[in-house]
């Protein structure tokens, strides 16, 4: 990430502000193992009308920034980014990727099962 073009900077800037943690999550990503993880997340996505602006960016993790998506936090613009809101819309955030995350555990393990079972049967067979 360079940090010496305009862009750079500002993605810089909330990385180093963020402490090169996840927002939502709190994942470390302050290692060059984790560095492929860090994203920038609209708080308030482009889609709807979110500024480029360090206050409107957050470091989130690659996953966490899936998650989340397009999720409006302002619930659709009857709430506003402001320095005093911000932290709210973070929580609205977090509440959002969880319940995302929850729903997504229960098919993951799933998978998981049928993994494990496809190996067992794979093992038998030879």
């Amino acid at each position: 990430m360079p940090k010496d073009d305009w862009g750079g900077r500002i993605r810089w800037d909330v990385h180093v502000r963020d402490g090169c943690r996840c927002v939502y999550c709190d994942l470390d990503m302050a290692t060059l193992k984790r560095w492929d993880l860090f994203t920038n997340d609209h708080l308030v996505p482009k889609k709807k009308s979110g500024p480029y602006e360090r206050q409107n960016l957050v470091t989130a993790c690659l996953g966490c920034n899936q998650l989340k998506g397009s999720f409006d936090p302002t619930n659709n613009g009857t709430d506003t980014l402001t320095d005093e809101s911000r932290g709210r819309l973070i929580q609205r955030a977090k509440d959002h990727i969880e319940a995302k995350r929850r729903m997504w555990d229960a098919d993951f393990q799933e998978m998981l099962s049928e993994t494990a079972r496809q190996s067992s049967l794979s093992k038998q067979s030879k």
